[in-house]
């Protein structure tokens, strides 16, 4: 069996994307650190599907109950890449 080799153009487009998707993924996650200060506590973030991956094991109120013990009545989460505040107590749904 003949194995060839990509050529060498081919292989440096190949590593000026994955530089620079890899930049772009590390510049967007510093912009929402940075920007989330003022935001409630919340669990850590995966880049593309956010939070998700926490709410998949269970029943996603029973995941959801759990965080709240964790992070308190009032949390951020990223689910997908959409912006998510979960209030879970009504005395601060009332604030």
């Amino acid at each position: 069996m003949d194995l060839q080799l990509p050529s060498f153009p081919i292989l440096l487009i190949s590593l000026f994307l994955f530089v620079f998707s890899f930049v772009k993924i590390l510049q967007r996650s510093s912009k929402t650190i940075k920007s989330s200060s003022k935001l409630p506590p919340g669990p850590w973030k995966l880049p593309i599907i956010g939070n998700l991956h926490q709410l998949l094991g269970s029943l996603p109120h029973h995941a959801l109950r759990d965080l709240a013990r964790k992070y308190g009545p009032l949390m951020y989460l990223r689910i997908g890449q959409v912006p998510t505040l979960i209030v879970s107590s009504p005395d601060s749904a009332k604030e």
